[in-house]
């Protein structure tokens, strides 16, 4: 399996998910959209699941949460990566 395959079968899980809470699929393309990355759309399929919000914004909303943390520890892991490279660099061999 490829990544297009993975992103089609994440889009089309959460489009299922949004049409069960009542909402037009379009609604959940759009959500897919939005989030981008397959992790996110499987986090929120699961969300529009298991907590079965009571509306689009608050279904939103809940998109933009996801959107945030999945930024948040992208800016931390390249935080780390930096930090390792700027540690290796210090603790490099000079010649004298």
């Amino acid at each position: 399996m490829d990544e297009t395959d993975g992103r089609d079968q994440a889009c089309q899980a959460l489009m299922r998910a949004a049409r069960r809470c009542g909402w037009p699929a379009e609604f959940g393309e759009a959500l897919a959209i939005y989030l981008g990355s397959v992790g996110a759309m499987q986090l929120m399929a699961a969300y529009l699941v298991q907590a079965r919000p009571q509306s689009m914004e608050e279904a939103a909303d809940e998109a933009v949460a996801i959107a945030e943390q999945r930024d948040a520890w992208v800016e931390r892991k390249k935080g780390e990566y930096y930090n390792a490279k700027i540690t290796e660099f210090y603790n490099r061999e000079r010649d004298e």
